[in-house]
């Protein structure tokens, strides 16, 4: 199950998601290609052979990270396989970009003593097939 973080400069230091104004719009990161320079500093192995969903992966941790289709990067967005490293790549990103990252699914900023949320347990079809509904996976 993919973690969501969601990462952006805030106005004020927003301490959740909640406290960031609907109508907020972040300044620019920079462009797709200094964005990308500056993950690289920080996770030289980067795939970036895709350079709107860039790919961090090693033993033990899977980080995949979406900077948007537009020339320059507003927020960025980290898919997390919920390991203590990925959570520790994803937050010495987001330091060295100067943004605050926030768990998706609570609305609380990402620290290094975040979890990823729990999945429901399953229903009694699922329980019968063995599986979650194909429909289900990543909801809550």
């Amino acid at each position: 199950m993919s973690w969501a973080i969601y990462a952006l400069r805030t106005a004020g230091g927003a301490r959740r998601l909640d406290d960031i104004a609907d109508d907020y719009a972040p300044p620019s990161l920079g462009t797709a290609t200094e964005v990308i320079e500056q993950i690289r500093e920080v996770a030289p192995d980067v795939d970036a052979s895709n350079p709107k969903w860039l790919r961090i992966s090693g033993p033990g941790h899977s980080v995949e990270v979406s900077i948007g289709k537009g020339v320059h990067v507003h927020d960025i967005t980290f898919y997390l396989d919920g390991s203590g490293e990925s959570v520790a790549i994803a937050l010495k990103i987001a330091e060295h970009l100067g943004v605050m990252a926030y768990d998706t699914e609570s609305g609380d900023m990402l620290t290094e003593f975040s979890k990823p949320p729990v999945p429901p347990p399953l229903d009694d079809d699922e329980l019968k097939m063995g599986k979650r509904k194909w429909w289900q996976f990543g909801k809550r």
